[in-house]
């Protein structure tokens, strides 16, 4: 599936940044769930630790302003919810599986990833520029 690389200098290219957004905003759920994961994986070593989970979310919440849960308790309850076997970390499978089971943890990431407002951002800006 889809995956963001970066460059020697540390940033994302610029088309897969838009492939990605474009992705969040009108990809199927098990594609942004997969996604999402990626995103999560900070490492790449195929498991979503807590450290991680806390890392990510407290960045995206930074980007997009939602404060309803804050990071800690997001990664706490993530991991409750959907560790099936308590071991720290979130496989794929674990990932994917507990997310579509849980139509709240659903809905709170599904929210956390709500890039509406910096598509807003990114739109009037470049009215102004031009």
């Amino acid at each position: 599936f889809f995956s963001l690389s970066l460059s020697q200098d540390g940033f994302i290219d610029f088309l897969e940044f838009i492939a990605a957004i474009n992705l969040v905003i009108r990809g199927k759920i098990d594609q942004k769930l997969k996604w999402y994961f990626k995103l999560y994986d900070a490492d790449g070593n195929g498991c979503i630790d807590k450290k991680e989970l806390l890392s990510i979310f407290t960045a995206i919440q930074a980007i997009n302003g939602y404060t309803n849960t804050s990071a800690e308790e997001f990664t706490n309850m993530v991991f409750q919810k959907i560790d099936v076997n308590n071991d720290g970390e979130l496989t794929l499978e674990e990932f994917v599986n507990g997310v579509e089971r849980d139509k709240d943890l659903m809905e709170l990431i599904t929210k956390s990833f709500d890039l509406s407002n910096v598509l807003k951002v990114i739109q009037s800006g470049r009215r102004h520029s031009i």
